[in-house]
C-alpha cells in the first residue's frame, strides 16, 4: 500500500512540476519540449487552454477523490458488519458465561450464608442472650461495661 501511495504522489509532484515549468516557459514564449513535427502536440497558446487543461485535471482529481471516497464507505461499511458479527459470536458467549458465572457465585454466597453464618449467629444471639440475662441477674454485665469504656480513655 506505500508502494502503491509513493508512485501515485510521485506521478501527481511530476506532473504538476511539468504543468507549472510548461507554464512558465509559456508564458515567456517558448516551449519545454520543442518539437519538429506539425501533428504532434504542443503546448497551449493561450491562457484560456491552460484554463481548459485546469479544469479537466481538476475533473479528474474530483473523479479520484470521489472514487476514493466511496471506497472508504464501503470498507466502512464492511467494519461496521465485520463488529456486529464479532459482537453477536464472540462478545455475547462471552458475557452470557460471566453472567452465569455471576450467578453461580451469588448462589454459593447464598449458600454459605444460610449454612454456615445463620447458625453463627443464631448461636451467638443465644449466647449474648443469657450473658445479658446473667448481667441482670447477678450485675456482672455493668462491670464488664465499665471496663471496656475505661480502657478507651
Amino acid at each position: 500500500m506505500r508502494a502503491v501511495a509513493f508512485f501515485g504522489g510521485g506521478a501527481i509532484v511530476l506532473a504538476l512540476f511539468y504543468i507549472s515549468l510548461s507554464v512558465t516557459v509559456a508564458y515567456f514564449g517558448g516551449d519545454i519540449w520543442p518539437i519538429p513535427t506539425h501533428h504532434s502536440w504542443q503546448l497551449p497558446d493561450s491562457w484560456e487552454e491552460w484554463r481548459d487543461i485546469a479544469i479537466i485535471f481538476s475533473t479528474l482529481f474530483w473523479f479520484l477523490s470521489g472514487l476514493l471516497f466511496l471506497i472508504l464507505l464501503a470498507l466502512l461499511v464492511f467494519l461496521v458488519f465485520s463488529m456486529k458479527r464479532l459482537l453477536e459470536n464472540n462478545v455475547a458467549p462471552a458475557v452470557d458465561s460471566l453472567k452465569a458465572s455471576l450467578d453461580n457465585v451469588r448462589g454459593t454466597t447464598e449458600f454459605a450464608g444460610e449454612t454456615v453464618v445463620s447458625p453463627l449467629i443464631r448461636a451467638y444471639s443465644v449466647v449474648k442472650g443469657v450473658r445479658t440475662g446473667l448481667g441482670a441477674v447477678t450485675g456482672l454485665g455493668g462491670r464488664v461495661r465499665g471496663r471496656k469504656q475505661g480502657k478507651k480513655r
